[in-house]
């Protein structure tokens, strides 16, 4: 009996025993193993497209988690962990969505039951592609493909619902590798800026005209004024500030109502020009958008002093504006045949014009050419072929023109030598003809030159160097502008787009290409004052006149004798006063170093 009482009390305890630990096991499956968690159970957390999601927790063992699938949109960039404080972190890793969604996070930690919580993104509405995203896209591609520095432009992370100027030129302008396009000025009030080559246009709706084989004849809005000096006259308490005309194109609203070069605009509409209107009138005057008119007051000087006052009212027009600006041949000056051309821009829609003054000038059997390219800021590189082959003649034969070197993607193509354009004397396609009738064969040009003469200009000047022609320079250092574009166009909607980035350098046939600085002149000249005097600044006088001081120096480098008389009626006293600095402007549409389209592929 004793011995059944000892078996019962240890089947009993045995009994007991397995009994608690089923309890425990029982117990630790209903046990996560998870404590002190940052989330709360029930309500889900929210992640977003722009920031990861962090939770930590602690972990009674090794755990591992996972998302449930068709939750793929949302990443786990820690999956496994071991005992103790742990952190899991997530992130979403698509585009948002229009409607809210929801991932399940699963956490198991080793012999405990799974723990889960939920992830929620909020949708957004859908975005709405505007004309400005559209163009952008394309735009991004193009410089992607072609700008001269798009290696670093591909870093960029461009904001495409910017509008179209603000996408193009605050990419542009936030590079560092190109300072060839991004060029420095001082201001008026002393601080450094900064002027982009490259250049971004929505084309007006207004008609052109196919003039040539290649290029068309562009309208656009213009009074016909090719640019202006701003000067200050007076004391720097009381001044007087002027627009001093620096030409007018012919058959323009301009010459139509009488202005001429070096007219001294005082008031427009009435309001004197002053700090607070000058940039406003300054850009409106040069290239207005549309058809409106202005009231111009002139300030008649005479001998130093204001004689008189005269108004002209005029009105913009859409119109094609003629670069030939003035040209002649002055016959038997000491032995001599003078041509004369002022040029405002290589516009190829208007080859022939500047060819038939190269013809007349072969048939008049001139002995040396002035060229005056003060204003001229460019324009397409055809053009500029054009008349450097007409000047050389029948010395540029064979000989290379230009060569370009592009970005290094492209170089990689070309086994990085770089592409030859040749002067174009047997054969000019754009006019689909010989140059041979307007071929001078002169062994040297005098050029007049300005900080307005730049790209195309400069190309002239250095591709003849490039083949050993005389090229003197008499005026002020050029503007320094090396490079060029290949542009295209893109139409969206029922808007076309002109993009113009800086796409080339261009070399001479000597290789030579860094002119960024400008070159300097062989007679320094300031047109404004000739003469080196303390505050005085000299109106700008007719073109081919012999009291237009460059004019009349190129006369003199040719002949011995300077034609200018001794009076210096042109002059006016500026006290404390001086020439305004503006941003140089560059028209888009030609100006620059412009490539047709061709080469854009």
């Amino acid at each position: 009996m004793k011995h059944v009482n000892y078996l019962s009390l240890f089947l009993l305890a045995l009994f007991s025993m397995s009994l608690i630990s089923c309890n425990d096991d029982d117990d630790k499956k209903l046990n996560t193993g998870i404590t002190n968690q940052s989330w709360t159970e029930g309500k889900p957390l929210e992640i977003s497209l722009d920031n990861d999601l962090s939770v930590s927790f602690n972990a009674a063992a090794k755990w591992v988690a996972s998302v449930a699938s068709g939750a793929d949109w949302c990443k786990l960039n820690t999956t496994s962990g071991t005992k103790g404080k742990s952190t899991l972190k997530l992130s979403s890793v698509s585009t948002s969505s229009t409607t809210d969604r929801t991932a399940k996070i699963s956490i198991n930690v080793d012999g405990y039951s799974p723990a889960s919580f939920e992830v929620t993104q909020k949708g957004t509405s859908a975005p709405q592609t505007t004309e400005d995203m559209e163009i952008n896209t394309k735009v991004d591609g193009y410089l992607r493909k072609m700008y001269l520095w798009n290696d670093e432009y591909k870093t960029l992370k461009p904001d495409f619902t910017k509008d179209y100027e603000a996408f193009f030129y605050d990419a542009l302008g936030s590079l560092t590798t190109n300072t060839l396009d991004k060029k420095p000025y001082v201001g008026n009030d002393g601080k450094t800026y900064y002027n982009l080559y490259s250049y971004i246009q929505l084309l007006p709706n207004i008609s052109s005209t196919r003039a040539t084989k290649i290029a068309d004849k562009e309208l656009a809005y213009s009074f016909g004024i090719t640019g202006i000096t701003p000067i200050s006259i007076g004391t720097q308490a009381e001044y007087t500030i002027y627009f001093c005309l620096q030409g007018i194109y012919p058959d323009s609203p301009a010459s139509e109502a009488g202005l001429k070069r070096g007219a001294m605009i005082s008031q427009i509409n009435g309001k004197k020009i002053s700090n607070s209107n000058i940039n406003e009138f300054y850009y409106n005057m040069l290239l207005p958008d549309a058809s409106f008119s202005y009231t111009l007051t002139e300030e008649v000087i005479e001998g130093g002093y204001i004689t008189g006052q005269k108004e002209y009212t005029i009105t913009s027009k859409a119109t094609y504006n003629n670069p030939v600006i003035f040209s002649n041949v002055k016959e038997d000056i000491e032995g001599h045949r003078i041509g004369y051309l002022v040029y405002s821009g290589f516009e190829a829609g208007f080859d022939q014009e500047l060819f038939d003054v190269f013809k007349e000038f072969k048939d008049k059997n001139i002995t040396d050419l002035i060229l005056d390219l003060r204003y001229n800021g460019g324009g397409h590189t055809m053009s500029a072929n054009l008349m450097a082959t007409c000047i050389a003649g029948t010395a540029s034969q064979g000989k290379v023109f230009n060569s370009l070197r592009y970005n290094d993607e492209r170089m990689a193509k070309l086994n990085n030598k770089r592409e030859d354009e040749f002067f174009a004397y047997a054969s000019y396609p754009n006019l689909g003809t010989s140059l041979s009738a307007g071929s001078l064969d002169l062994p040297r040009v005098y050029c007049l030159v300005g900080n307005g003469t730049a790209s195309a200009s400069e190309l002239v000047i250095n591709s003849l160097k490039g083949i050993d022609l005389d090229v003197t320079l008499i005026g002020e250092k050029t503007s320094g502008k090396n490079v060029g574009m290949e542009y295209e166009e893109y139409t969206v909607r029922d808007n076309t787009y002109r993009v113009v980035p800086i796409t080339f350098q261009c070399y001479n046939a000597k290789g030579f290409g860094d002119y960024e600085n400008g070159f300097e002149p062989d007679i320094l000249m300031d047109e404004t004052n000739p003469y080196n005097e303390q505050n005085v600044f000299y109106i700008h006088k007719d073109y081919g006149s012999n009291e237009e001081p460059l004019y009349a120096k190129a006369i003199e480098l040719i002949t011995g004798t300077n034609p200018a008389t001794q009076t210096r009626s042109a002059a006016v006293n500026t006290l404390e006063g001086r020439k305004r600095k503006l941003p140089a402007i560059f028209r888009p549409g030609h100006d620059g170093m412009l490539m047709p389209a061709r080469h854009a592929e």
